[in-house]
């Protein structure tokens, strides 16, 4: 299936298998103030394993993982070097491999009630600026609200960055009594409506850190709602490995989840083929998929 693009993998769990740094608050953005060559190294991994795309490691470079003067002090130049990091693994390749920028939450993952446009318009226009000149496109990471994405693709304009724009939703473990929806509460048909406000920037939907349970009937009721209005995006997701039963009073940078041993390549492979089934063309891996779960998707689906 030549027409799927194959995503990377988690690369906080992955830098910590490798023997980076690694903990909380700091997840992923330790290697790079530690380690710069292991995220080298874990990129490389992804790539070896047929990940066709990779991400920027500066999901953590952001206030909440840190502090809002640490960013201020450091963040453009963390970002910088995860966009120079990202950019060397895949030059060195054998193979066209793409860099995306992350655009990440700023207040929190799964916090929607964090999330505040004004002061995140700046910091999201840094992480911009910083990522320019070594990305092929950008996704938004997480994102637990509409705002999200419309405050990420201001920034993106207001650099007059004209590279394509990814967008991808993190779902709830479970749906509440509206059907499925993000966190924030808003529904799969309210995304597809927002995304086609704009229409010609955004080139794709995805849903990503959420349960492959879940991942998939969100899927198929995007592609019906993007059918619905006639909007022209690819589909895609990648899922993560994290227990289906979690602590109720679960904070991102508080807590390191332990993977679901069951969900092999080969299970996680089986899920993906459903999502392909929706109209899924852009697939991967988030956190606790390691690069054995990225070959089984190439080695079935590249």
């Amino acid at each position: 299936m030549s027409d799927v693009t194959i995503l990377d993998g988690g690369m906080g769990k992955e830098l910590r298998r490798v023997g980076a740094p690694f903990r909380q608050p700091e997840w992923s953005s330790l290697a790079l103030m530690e380690a710069p060559e292991m995220v080298v190294e874990a990129h490389t991994n992804f790539i070896e394993a047929g990940a066709r795309v990779i991400t920027t490691n500066n999901y953590a470079v952001v206030p909440y993982h840190h502090t809002a003067e640490f960013f201020a002090e450091r963040g453009a130049e963390l970002c910088a070097l995860a966009g120079q990091l990202a950019r060397a693994a895949a030059d060195a390749s054998e193979h066209r491999v793409l860099v995306a920028g992350s655009m990440p939450p700023l207040f929190g993952s799964y916090e929607p009630r964090r999330f505040d446009a004004e002061l995140a318009s700046p910091i999201y226009l840094e992480v911009a600026r910083a990522l320019e000149p070594y990305v092929d496109l950008w996704v938004g990471e997480t994102l637990s609200t509409i705002a999200e994405m419309d405050t990420i693709i201001d920034a993106l304009d207001a650099i007059e960055s004209t590279k394509p724009v990814w967008m991808a939703f993190s779902l709830p473990d479970s749906w509440g009594d509206h059907g499925i929806a993000v966190r924030s509460g808003e529904t799969v048909p309210d995304i597809a409506r927002a995304a086609a406000h704009h229409a010609g920037r955004v080139e794709a939907l995805l849903f990503n850190c959420s349960l492959p349970e879940q991942t998939g009937p969100a899927l198929a009721e995007l592609s019906a709602a993007i059918a619905d209005i006639g909007l022209d995006v690819r589909l895609g997701g990648y899922a993560n490995a994290f227990p289906t039963a979690r602590e109720y009073a679960y904070a991102a940078n508080e807590v390191i989840f332990e993977r679901r041993e069951e969900l092999t390549g080969e299970r996680y492979a089986e899920f993906v083929a459903d999502w392909i089934a929706s109209g899924a063309s852009i697939v991967g891996g988030c956190c606790d998929m390691y690069p054995e779960h990225i070959a089984a998707l190439a080695n079935r689906f590249g």
